[in-house]
């Protein structure tokens, strides 16, 4: 082959390949979107495709800060749970204190062994001759001695007639009616403590107590029972001070 027809279809050969390439280059060159450019090529669009150009990209700025943000929430979500992990056996300890003391106020409902009293008005003309007719009907003073009977046997939580003995409980006679937290309730009145069963039973009928002298009038008026499980419903009454306050310089 002669060396200058190859040198010449060499020449030929090599300039138009530079030139594509510094065509393409020119076109990658335009083609290539910059945050600076990026408005002026918009102005070049047709108003409908800017528009739908415009309505698809991604706002870089707005992507950035959603990236921050999200990244502040991690940090403050793995903070929190570094904090509650610190302070778990914490809040276990308030949130026990917390039960105990509604349990203790009468708040929630509490269960466990105990006795049960029922006091029922005793039948005219049964017992002994000389007793009063008046005597053989349950009054409110004979409900609170029973209550107090009981704690002073141990009780640990108390209701009458279903109704949970609390704070503010009140228990007084209007006519023929009982009155326990101002709801009415007759005979028979079924008194529950939670407490130690042999203890409580053995409270209740000491010789001369509030029992023994009910049942002086009738001994079908007063009936007790240990129980090895009773449930007491908790205290439904209100529960807001009016008038009292809780002192500002009380830290205990």
């Amino acid at each position: 082959m002669n060396p200058f027809v190859s040198k010449i279809n060499s020449q030929t050969w090599i300039i138009p390949i530079s030139g594509m390439c510094l065509i393409l280059g020119f076109m990658i060159s335009l083609a290539w979107v910059t945050e600076r450019n990026r408005s002026t090529r918009f102005g070049f669009l047709p108003p409908d495709q800017g528009q739908r150009v415009t309505a698809a990209a991604l706002d870089p700025d707005a992507y950035q800060r959603l990236q921050s943000e999200m990244q502040k929430l991690q940090t403050e979500k793995t903070r929190l749970e570094n904090v509650l992990g610190k302070e778990g056996d914490q809040g276990k300890v308030l949130n026990d204190s917390l039960q105990e003391l509604k349990a203790f106020a009468g708040l929630t409902e509490i269960e466990g062994p105990g006795v049960m009293v029922t006091l029922k008005d005793g039948k005219s003309g049964v017992g002994q001759s000389n007793v009063f007719v008046g005597d053989q009907i349950i009054h409110d003073v004979d409900i609170l001695r029973v209550v107090n009977e009981m704690y002073a046997s141990g009780a640990e939580a108390v209701s009458v007639n279903e109704h949970r003995i609390a704070g503010t409980t009140s228990i007084r006679c209007v006519g023929p009616t009982v009155l326990i937290n101002d709801v009415r309730t007759a005979s028979p009145i079924v008194i529950r403590a939670i407490g130690d069963t042999a203890t409580l039973s053995g409270g209740l009928n000491l010789p001369g107590g509030v029992l023994s002298e009910i049942r002086s009038m009738d001994v079908n008026m007063v009936q007790l029972e240990p129980v090895t499980k009773i449930r007491l419903k908790a205290y439904v009454g209100p529960t807001a001070h009016k008038v009292g306050i809780v002192p500002k310089d009380n830290t205990k």
